[in-house]
């Protein structure tokens, strides 16, 4: 009896794995940088240790993927879309979004 319930379970954990394979590939194809970037980002500002004590421009424009001279619609449409992939209404974390909102604070002059 318990066969069916098995194989289902295996066909459905087969069907998920594939989706997320698909959309590494798309997400690779688009960008074939995708799954390094964060890596570089890190050696290169030296944010491999998490965040600072306190944000400044630097690490503001490395969070939002920036230059650092980036001009307010930039930072704005930039922000959007990070906020969109990483909303925690939406599955994201709630501390990524805090830092996300904090980096488009300090890039506008907020803080």
């Amino acid at each position: 009896m318990a066969t069916p319930f098995i194989i289902g379970l295996a066909v459905a954990g087969a069907a998920y794995a594939t989706r997320g394979a698909i959309r590494a590939a798309s997400k690779l194809k688009s960008n074939p940088n995708f799954f390094f970037s964060m890596g570089r980002q890190a050696s290169e500002g030296n944010f491999g240790e998490g965040f600072r004590a306190k944000m400044d421009k630097e690490e503001a424009a490395a969070i939002l993927g920036i230059p650092e001279n980036a001009d307010e619609k930039l930072v704005k449409e930039t922000h959007k879309k990070l906020m969109i992939k990483n909303h925690p209404d939406r599955g994201g974390s709630s501390y990524l979004a805090t830092k996300v909102n904090e980096a488009r604070n300090i890039m506008v002059g907020k803080q």
